[in-house]
């Protein structure tokens, strides 16, 4: 195997993992339907595509970890179920978590010394999707 044809083989190889993965979704851009909380200042990714989910960078208000108490992030799928969980941290106000494609997701933040729900954002990423 030549040099020149190592670099191919590994593009092909890629585009055969990600064809045999499913749906690949380009550009991905996530939007914020609703929230009622005090919690969550903005939702944002930097990834260029995604399968399933996208990487995404979730900014918190000064208050979320410190008055309000949130110690935990969690994402659920539109059928109730839960795509991914993070702990937080006193002071910490960017949360990275995977969000899942093409559909719309609650993500909660909870307070778990007391039990109680801080907040939800309804998000959804959307992009051009190619199968």
């Amino acid at each position: 195997m030549t040099s020149t044809s190592r670099p191919r083989l590994l593009v092909l190889v890629a585009v055969v993992a990600l064809v045999g993965s499913g749906c690949v979704t380009a550009q991905p851009a996530i939007t914020v339907e609703s929230t009622n909380s005090t919690v969550f200042e903005g939702f944002s990714t930097a990834d260029s595509w995604g399968t399933s989910s996208v990487q995404a960078s979730i900014s918190l208000t000064p208050r979320a970890t410190t008055d309000l108490g949130v110690t935990k992030l969690s994402v659920v799928t539109r059928n109730g179920k839960s795509f991914y969980t993070t702990s937080v941290d006193a002071g910490q106000t960017s949360v990275t978590t995977p969000l899942p494609t093409g559909t719309t997701a609650t993500v909660v933040a909870v307070n778990t010394v007391d039990g109680t729900i801080v907040g939800t954002a309804n998000v959804s990423v959307s992009g051009t999707t190619y199968p």
